[in-house]
């Protein structure tokens, strides 16, 4: 392997590691988990995007160099440094999502006199309910605020204390973390997330939306998918991207290595999540196997839009003795390497919306169980 390595690494990574090269963080939370062919690696490129190299990493040592200007995240143009901030021990409030009036109350009454700066949280994997410009502008309409910044925060599995540590490389002495999932149910919004939710958020049926389904391969899962679309097009323009059909395309070329299948359901979720950008309804139907790689999927939707999956849950059993295919056949006898369910792992989702067992219900019972979901979601008016 050649000492240097260029990696495209998720946008997780790219954040944590602006956040050292930024003086936000002295240093990385952990070593970051490089994939197989970048392991032994003495230096790794980090590629943005559109390709430019921003940093290089040196998995020996965890130090991170910077290379070319960060370019890429949401409200890129409003980021400011620590340095650039300069309030004196301000408490930092953190905000991922719209705040009832009684929290942001309860925030500043909590500050007291002591000036508040509020930190709009837009890192990857957190599941708002804002666009990034929108939740910054409805930030900025806060009382109180002796600064506004935006912050791309990584949700990580074990942050260890990494939102703290941000607060406090901004000058804080403490932080603030209202939670808006567990706010008092039926307390108003504040007039501010009103405003933004009101101007940016689509009513549901003209909202975009992605349905995944993931299962094993002859789950029946491109069935149901098909079906159910047939019927959503009675009501909504509907794209359909099967995982069959997207690798004779979009995927032609790729083999079924674990790189190579995570790089199909990448350009299937890329092209859904483009799809819900432009308030459209993508049906996806992939095995998908990786929670890992669902769980980007979701995130690249959710930047726009609103992610249904659904896990097609049929026993490995009944789906070996449909093998319409031959392919569990061929995977017995070793013909097909990393086959999922046989020689490779199938990880299944704990974040399903919806679980179909076709083995115990009709294709017809199916698609009328995902359509009553997008129904009583709204998605269909």
């Amino acid at each position: 392997m050649s000492d240097t390595v260029t990696w495209h690494p998720p946008r997780a990574v790219l954040e944590l590691a602006e956040l050292v090269l930024t003086g936000v963080l002295p240093e990385l939370p952990a070593p970051i988990e490089l994939p197989d062919e970048a392991a032994g690696a003495a230096e790794v490129v980090l590629e943005d995007a559109e390709g430019t190299p921003v940093a290089v990493y040196r998995p020996e040592t965890g130090l991170l160099e910077a290379r070319k200007p960060f370019s890429h995240g949401p409200v890129r143009s409003e980021r400011r440094t620590p340095a650039e901030v300069g309030l004196e021990k301000p408490v930092a409030v953190a905000v991922s999502g719209s705040l009832t009036s009684a929290t942001v109350e309860a925030a500043l009454a909590d500050a007291g006199d002591t000036p508040v700066l509020w930190l709009a949280l837009v890192g990857a994997g957190r599941r708002v309910d804002l666009p990034a410009a929108a939740l910054l502008r409805a930030v900025r309409e806060l009382p109180g605020a002796g600064a506004v910044v935006p912050v791309a925060v990584p949700v990580l599995a074990d942050d260890g204390g990494l939102l703290e540590r941000v607060a406090a490389a901004y000058g804080a002495a403490r932080l603030v973390v209202p939670d808006p999932h567990t706010q008092l149910a039926g307390e108003p919004l504040h007039p501010a997330f009103v405003v933004e939710r009101e101007r940016t958020l689509p009513p549901p049926d003209r909202r975009g939306v992605t349905v995944f389904f993931t299962g094993l391969s002859g789950s029946g899962k491109s069935t149901v998918a098909k079906r159910l679309v047939e019927r959503l097009e009675q009501v909504r323009t509907v794209s359909m991207l099967d995982g069959d059909e997207v690798r004779r395309l979009l995927s032609a070329g790729l083999g079924f290595g674990r790189a190579d299948r995570d790089l199909n359901i990448r350009r299937i979720g890329f092209v859904a999540a483009e799809v819900t950008r432009h308030g459209g309804l993508a049906v996806c139907a992939p095995i998908a196997p990786f929670a890992q790689t669902r769980a980007v999927v979701r995130e690249w939707v959710e930047e726009n839009g609103d992610f249904v999956l659904i896990h097609v849950s049929t026993p490995l059993a009944e789906c070996e003795r449909r093998d319409r295919k031959g392919l569990y056949a061929k995977a017995r006898a070793g013909e097909i390497p990393e086959f999922t369910g046989i020689s490779s792992p199938y990880e299944v989702p704990l974040d399903a919306d919806l679980r179909l067992d076709t083995s115990r219900m009709s294709v017809e019972d199916a698609v009328a169980a995902v359509y009553d979901l997008l129904l009583h979601r709204g998605y269909l008016g």
